[in-house]
């Protein structure tokens, strides 16, 4: 087909130019030789006559064989570069593929505990111990305040405000914030503080790390999700929780229990309220309860 050579002209582009690996530039051929079958079987053999209509037919080809979101997205993204170097060279005089659009993103569902699970949980580190104290410290703060792991290993020993029950939080843009904790977390942390140089022995504690592993150095993201992993294990918990599971639980737990979404957005730290409605996630059941409880016209007509 004429479209053969269109094709070499922009691989070799791509490969001379863009500097793409050799795995890119083969997806990118495979990509648009599925283009160049499926235009055969439309009976379309000129170039010119490939318009918006024939690569959305192609595209809709794609799905109807149940190919994977993830590459028809590539495919698409290909097809885009390819007519915008085309009609960059001069070669067409038109982008067809300008207009296609990329598949809508599956919304992930986040996981969330019941709060028996969570309690059960927040139950299994061995207290007695300095770094099974940590450790439930660590679990109860991050489900008491809804803080991101990557906050909680920033908190530092003078961002704890004992008499105001608060603890300062460094989030994302470097954003600070402060968040409420309980009097038994308070309580909590004095007592790990008074443990913690137990956890390395040997070893000095670097700076005013709240959160810190045997050496003395500040736990890492990467350790409180193992933390996390073993503490689900013992609770018979699936491992496809996580750490940030706690956000949304407590973000989840704090709606259902009739708090104002833009409260749980400061405490949260979302720059935007949309970010923090995904939590409105709330079941039929619970919404029917709160309606028969609060609407004048749920009560009025029974």
């Amino acid at each position: 087909m004429e479209i053969d050579g269109y094709i070499d002209s922009f691989l070799n582009y791509l490969k001379n130019e863009k500097g793409f690996s050799e795995h890119t530039l083969k997806s990118y051929m495979n990509d648009l030789r599925d283009l160049t079958e499926y235009l055969e079987t439309e009976n379309i053999s000129k170039f010119k006559e490939v318009d918006f209509f024939a690569l959305r037919g192609f595209v809709a080809s794609l799905f109807q064989k149940n190919i994977a979101k993830s590459t028809i997205e590539r495919k698409i993204a290909c097809l885009k570069s390819f007519y915008k170097f085309l009609n960059q060279k001069g070669l067409v005089d038109d982008n067809p593929a300008k207009m296609l659009k990329f598949p809508p993103k599956d919304k992930k569902l986040f996981k969330v505990f019941n709060i028996d699970d969570v309690l059960n949980l927040l139950e299994k580190p061995d207290k007695s111990t300095p770094s099974g104290l940590r450790d439930a410290l660590i679990l109860e703060i991050l489900y008491g305040t809804g803080i991101r792991v990557s906050e909680l290993v920033g908190i530092n020993t003078e961002d704890i405000d004992f008499e105001g029950l608060r603890i300062r939080i460094r989030g994302k843009g470097k954003k600070e914030r402060f968040v409420p904790v309980a009097e038994m977390h308070s309580r909590m942390i004095k007592d790990y503080l008074k443990t913690r140089n137990e956890i390395c022995k040997g070893y000095s504690i670097a700076d005013s790390h709240l959160f810190i592993n045997k050496y003395g150095k500040r736990l890492t993201d990467r350790s409180v999700r193992r933390i996390v992993e073993k503490y689900l294990n013992e609770a018979g918990l699936p491992i496809d929780f996580s750490p940030h599971s706690f956000r949304h639980s407590f973000a989840t737990h704090l709606l259902e229990g009739g708090a104002d979404l833009r409260i749980i957005q400061f405490l949260l730290g979302h720059s935007s309220l949309s970010t923090t409605q995904k939590y409105t996630h709330l079941n039929l059941i619970e919404l029917l309860k709160v309606y028969d409880k609060a609407h004048p016209k749920a009560k009025g007509d029974k």
